[in-house]
């Protein structure tokens, strides 16, 4: 984890609440463009989101979209999606261009992308992410796939700057 600031905001930080915010989208073959719904990743709360990583990981489906079993490599499926993230509350992009997911990861056992800073979300401000599914491999290389499911997860913290106030 990276480095844990004492203030936000020019205020002290008085408390941090583990929180998780997560989405899944299902893409087929070369399906470029396709978003995560709006509000999946809104801060909706009072409270600031100190993220600390992102973690992406695919999900290989059938045609009925029930997981393939077993799964094929991470770093392949991670492989043929790229996505973008735009901060729609600073107007910031994260990503210079769509970016492999298997790019975002720092190796094949922790497979995260840590920030060394933590990176703020304030009340009302998302993240919009959008995926390209790139196209599939042959049916010989991984068989019976119809569908990957893209999950993307922020993790952080809730930070406390305060006792409840009209403020904060």
């Amino acid at each position: 984890m990276g480095r844990l600031p004492a203030t936000w905001g020019g205020r002290v930080i008085t408390a941090r609440q583990p929180w998780i915010m997560a989405g899944e989208l299902e893409l087929t073959t070369a399906q470029p463009g396709q978003q995560f719904p709006d509000s999946t990743f809104l801060n909706s709360t009072d409270r600031p989101f100190e993220i600390h990583r992102m973690i992406p990981f695919v999900v290989a489906e059938d045609v009925n979209t029930v997981a393939l079993s077993p799964q094929p490599d991470q770093d392949l499926l991670s492989s043929l999606i790229r996505t973008r993230v735009l901060d729609l509350g600073k107007n910031n992009s994260l990503t210079k261009s769509p970016t492999l997911l298997r790019l975002f990861v720092k190796g094949s056992s922790e497979r995260t992308w840590e920030f060394a800073d933590p990176y703020y979300l304030a009340k009302g401000e998302q993240f919009q992410v959008t995926n390209d599914a790139l196209t599939f491999p042959a049916n010989s290389v991984i068989s019976n796939l119809n569908f990957l499911k893209v999950c993307v997860a922020f993790e952080g913290f809730f930070i406390s700057v305060g006792p409840p106030s009209n403020t904060r």
